[in-house]
């Protein structure tokens, strides 16, 4: 019985970790230099009417439940855009944002 309590305890663990990591997405700056909706929307399984700018960003952003952002080499960046990212992680309590 104490095994079977053991496992069942592992495996809620794994559960757990399994699932904070899906609600975990890395983006790369370096990536995203070039076409940066392109890969956002990728990454972030944005909708397809995604409008590929700043506002269409910001309001796809605001409605993302419970995920952590992570942008690698953020400094490489058009401020405008991390300037979005930053406007809708305030706005958005279920968005959570680390620039690296």
């Amino acid at each position: 019985m104490a095994n079977k309590l053991l496992e069942n305890r592992r495996l809620r663990k794994k559960l757990r970790k399994m699932i904070d990591n899906m609600n975990e997405v890395v983006l790369y700056g370096e990536e995203m230099k070039e076409n940066p909706h392109e890969y956002i929307r990728e990454k972030l399984d944005f909708p397809d009417y995604y409008g590929a700018n700043l506002d269409a960003l910001y309001d796809c952003l605001t409605e993302i439940d419970n995920k952590i952002i992570i942008i690698k080499d953020s400094s490489i960046l058009d401020e405008d855009l991390i300037d979005t990212f930053k406007d809708a992680s305030v706005e958005n309590p279920d968005l959570k944002l680390i620039l690296d």
